[in-house]
């Protein structure tokens, strides 16, 4: 079963498929919903640590999103400049070129390597450009 955690908030701004610093003084990346139905998000990002000198991601999922919903999924401190997102529904994915693993259950994995149960998803990248603020990325259409 999905599950929603965070906060749920409305009135989502930025240009589709982009990350856009709204607000200098909020300190969040949230992503939002701008479909006709619901969506499951998962996140991503640098743990700060390394496997074999390749930086460690911790994936995380699953955020449960109605249509026209938003979540914050990270707030400041930020500890890097890139946060990865992946989105489904049934019949449809918002995927992009960064390989992360998932699991069709709840989870929270800190590993490169898709361990056997876990699928790997291909995320989209949010570039925060070291700034911090609000940032929101849309998952929009199909």
């Amino acid at each position: 079963m999905r599950w929603l955690v965070g906060a749920v908030l409305a009135g989502c701004v930025a240009l589709p498929g982009t990350a856009s610093a709204q607000n200098s003084n909020l300190n969040a990346i949230r992503v939002c919903n701008q479909t006709s139905k619901s969506i499951s998000v998962a996140k991503a990002s640098a743990t700060g640590q390394t496997e074999k000198g390749k930086p460690i991601f911790m994936s995380q999922g699953w955020y449960t999103l109605a249509p026209s919903e938003c979540n914050v999924l990270w707030q400041a401190p930020f500890v890097t400049r890139y946060y990865y997102v992946y989105a489904e529904s049934s019949g449809s994915h918002w995927s992009g070129n960064y390989p992360m693993c998932v699991s069709d259950k709840a989870f929270r994995i800190a590993d490169n390597q898709c361990a056997q149960g876990y699928k790997r998803r291909m995320f989209n990248e949010i570039d925060t450009r070291g700034k911090s603020g609000m940032f929101t990325y849309n998952f929009q259409g199909r």
